[in-house]
Formats: structure tokens, sequence, C-alpha cells
């Protein structure tokens, strides 16, 4: 786990004008974030903690090159050249990191029903986008129907195990179960997705991986685990997004974002029928991520325990509700 960063060795990397102010506003949870002024200029340092893959950001960056030549109505992320003319950093240690221009917004807000509806809008803008593009490099992230094979050492044995590591796990050894449950009974499904058509998603399309500015989405970030996979997936990962307790504006927010997603680049009705498997599977799929992530010491217990939690809320909700949001 990452407690101390020397983020000047990283910037020592790139030829800045002035010197160089780094704010921490905000990490997602799998790679190290700053944003740094020099000048009038501001940049995004990303430090990517969960890999050292450099073909998956090599990947990453031909997507987006390739999306710069789409007319897109947002930005995407552009990076910046480092004194060796590369836009991939790598330290001693094989840490990769990458610096891009800022896109100036602030994150939406599942709050603001504007944002939920434009959301789904930019979703299905990206998919579209998506769709026209063709990558030399091969995907480097399965797709999400191959959950087994994704998580072939975190399987259900080793997974169940994961509750015996502290009390505070031990405390959720049913919630453990029941998604375990949940997994066994997706496996049939994720069978038959093999021979769906098959284009590259974002994979990872949610509200803090956005800018706004007022009620518009103007900005998509962070595509790293963009993949080959069923055209509906987009649009699942968004819709659990949404899925939290206590929100008494849960229905009118799953709404808007497929209102939203329907009236710019509509799902047909068969993609609409398997929209709530592939949304368990975005949600197991977490589970099983973080699960590893704490079995390689990269979190702390509690991170995993907010994940268990949360992973089974929305598929119970999804058991119990889904039904209703097609009405």
């Amino acid at each position: 786990m990452i407690d101390i960063i020397d983020f000047k060795s990283y910037l020592n990397e790139y030829e800045f004008p002035a010197p160089c102010l780094i704010e921490n506003l905000e990490s997602g949870m799998n790679n190290t974030t700053r944003i740094i002024s020099s000048g009038d200029k501001r940049y995004v340092l990303r430090i990517y903690n969960n890999h050292k893959d450099i073909d998956i950001v090599r990947l990453e960056q031909e997507i987006l090159s390739e999306l710069l030549q789409e007319e897109l109505p947002f930005r995407v992320p552009v990076p910046v050249r480092n004194k060796r003319g590369e836009t991939i950093s790598i330290a001693p240690d094989g840490t990769l990191s990458a610096l891009f221009h800022y896109i100036d917004g602030e994150r939406p807000s599942s709050v603001n029903l504007a944002h939920v509806y434009a959301l789904g809008v930019t979703a299905a803008k990206l998919s579209r986008a998506l769709a026209a593009i063709r990558p030399v490099s091969k995907a480097q992230y399965s797709p999400y129907y191959r959950l087994e094979e994704t998580y072939s050492l975190m399987d259900g044995k080793i997974f169940l195990a994961m509750a015996e590591r502290s009390a505070e796990l031990t405390a959720r050894k049913a919630s453990f179960e029941a998604l375990q449950a949940e997994r066994e009974q997706l496996a049939e499904a994720c069978a038959e997705f093999e021979q769906w058509p098959m284009q590259w998603i974002h994979g990872d399309l949610v509200f803090n991986n956005t800018v706004s500015q007022a009620d518009r989405i103007i900005g998509v970030l962070d595509f790293e685990f963009a993949t080959m996979d069923v055209r509906a997936m987009e649009l699942a990962v968004i819709v659990v997004d949404l899925i939290k307790p206590n929100d008494v504006a849960l229905h009118e927010k799953v709404s808007l974002l497929l209102n939203g997603y329907q009236d710019t680049n509509p799902l047909t009705g068969r993609e609409l029928k398997i929209l709530p498997l592939l949304m368990k599977l975005r949600l197991l799929d977490v589970a099983l991520h973080f699960a590893g992530r704490l079995r390689d010491q990269l979190d702390h217990e509690d991170v995993l325990c907010g994940i268990i939690d949360q992973s089974l809320f929305g598929c119970k909700w999804i058991n119990e509700h889904w039904e209703d949001e097609m009405v």
C-alpha cells in the first residue's frame, strides 16, 4: 500500500515553465492523481497504483487518440509528452505515470437530476463513438462476462474465505455467501454473452469519471478499463453507480438515466432484457476486484467492508425493483 509518494520525482520527467503547485483535490480508488499548476496552465498527474503493465496504458492512450479524431460533444484527456518525447513515464520501481492537460470543470452529482439525464446522454454518445474506433492494440482487460476467467485467483472458496480475515469481515459472512450465490447464478448467462456482438466500451463510466459545467457533462475521464464487451454493459455500469441506500429519489434517477441514454442511442429490447444481469456482473466484478486488492495488501479492510455492503445492496435492489423500472 502506498502511503508516501515523492511527487517531485514524477514531475521531474517534464519540462515546466515555472515552479509547480501540487494540489491534492481527489484520487480514485485504483490510482493516485494530483492537479499540477505551472504558470497559467494546469495538468493532471496520474500515477498507476493498480498495475505496472505499460500495454494497458498504451491502449488507453491509443483509444484517446482515436476518440480525438471523432466529433465528440465533450472532451477527453490529452496526454503531455515528457522530456524524452513519450506520453508514459516509468519510475525506477516500474511504477507508471502520465500527465494530461486539465479539463476545467466540476464533478457532476447524482443529486442534480439534470446531471443524471446528461450522463445518460453522454454515455450514449460515447458508446456510439467507441463503436466507430479501430485501435491497433488488443483489449488488455477481459469483458465483464468473463468474470470467472478474470478472477480465477479469487474463486468461490477463496472469496468466501476473505470473510475470515477480520471481525468486521466475519460480520459480513452472510453477505459474502449471498454474493457468491449471485455469482454462480450468472454463470449460464455469461456463457451466452460470448455470442453477442462486441464493441469498445469505457468500462468505468461513472459520475466521478466525468466533468461538468453547470448542468452539462463536458468531459469524460479515465479510459484505463476500456475493453471489448457487449454494448449494453456501458449503461449497466452507470445505473449501478446510482444505486445507493436511503436514496428516496432513486427510482426517478434511474428512469432519467435510462431516458437520457434511450433518447440518444437506444438499446434494443433484447439488450434491455439483459441489462439487470449486466448490472449484477458489474457489482460482482467490483466486489471481487477489491477482495483481490485486500489480499494483495493494497487496501485496508474497511474498504472491502464498504464494497461488500454496497454490492449486496445493489443485487438485492435489482431483484426487488428492476421490473418496476421497465414499466
